[in-house]
């Protein structure tokens, strides 16, 4: 034991860390604690290494560093069920905490995206702002039935590289969050330091291929009724502004003001704001026409479109 040990009564942690856990190998205990051990050994390695020259420089004194690291290790079971919940990760074959997320989709429809990242994170914002509405005699889940469609338009809307791409930093998301349900996505995201910022400039990205916002919408009307069984349900006008409207009406708060659409175009790009404020202004206005009451043959008045979906639901 050197001169310059913190605590004197306390075992070397390299030393002793291989000894400490040879006993527990093969005998029942969760291989999280023995990963928990491992990382409290390297807590206190670094301790030893660097309180040394902390303490010669002066940056420091030695019972302010002993007591942080005194803290550090006071608090290590706190951060226990993180160490559990990686290693069950690993325990079940899986090596990137990304591949564990699960979303409720519909049945049938999982394998065939578990790597489509993007197309998640797209869902996982429906689902936080669209009620679900339960078909009462075909049991169809709405806006769950929409998945494959909202697959579907969403990988048609770039080339491959760029989907690639995209795919990655939603992939990047999902890592650094852990989250293992579509609900637990954008609480965690919004308090990141860094990943709103690159979340939203996926939503940025997949909004800006609406600049011909009327020929993209029947496209992605089209894409949509092709990949959803119409016997089973019938994809409307409306169900199109409720998706779209989750899908970017955050962004409306980054642009309403002058310093965000200076911080937009910062961040994304010149002209990005007001090209998102063109596309919301063709967005608006098709729901404002959808809203008037329409005047039929006769004298009769039909109610507006959103009146009948409220109706029928």
């Amino acid at each position: 034991m050197s001169d310059h040990d913190l605590h004197p009564t306390r075992p070397r942690a390299l030393s002793e860390a291989p000894a400490a856990a040879a006993p527990n190998m093969g005998m029942g205990v969760p291989s999280f604690v023995q990963h928990h051990g491992i990382a409290r050994a390297l807590v206190q390695t670094f301790q030893e290494a660097i309180g040394a020259q902390i303490a010669l420089r002066g940056a420091l004194t030695q019972e302010e560093f002993t007591r942080a690291f005194d803290l550090m290790m006071d608090n290590w079971p706190r951060t226990l069920p993180l160490f559990a919940r990686t290693c069950r990760g690993c325990q079940d074959g899986r090596t990137d905490p990304a591949e564990s997320v699960t979303l409720e989709l519909p049945p049938g429809t999982e394998e065939g995206r578990r790597r489509d990242f993007v197309t998640r994170l797209m869902y996982s914002s429906v689902t936080q702002k669209v009620p679900e509405i339960a078909d009462p005699v075909t049991g169809n889940v709405f806006p769950r039935v929409i998945v494959p469609g909202l697959q579907a338009n969403l990988t048609a809307l770039f080339y491959d590289k760029e989907w690639e791409a995209m795919n990655a930093d939603a992939r990047s998301i999902f890592q650094l969050t852990r989250a293992e349900r579509e609900e637990e996505v954008w609480p965690r995201v919004s308090r990141h330091p860094t990943l709103p910022v690159l979340t939203h400039a996926l939503f940025v990205r997949v909004m800006l291929r609406f600049k011909q916002f009327h020929f993209q919408r029947q496209s992605f009307m089209r894409r949509m009724t092709t990949a959803v069984n119409a016997r089973t349900f019938s994809f409307a006008d409306e169900h199109f502004e409720l998706i779209f409207e989750a899908l970017f009406g955050h962004l409306r708060e980054e642009i309403r003001t002058e310093l965000g659409r200076a911080r937009m175009d910062v961040r994304y790009g010149d002209e990005t704001s007001g090209h998102l404020l063109r596309i919301f202004d063709a967005f608006d206005t098709l729901r404002k026409q959808r809203a008037v009451p329409v005047r039929t043959m006769g004298g009769a008045v039909k109610p507006p479109a959103t009146v009948a979906l409220a109706r029928r639901r």
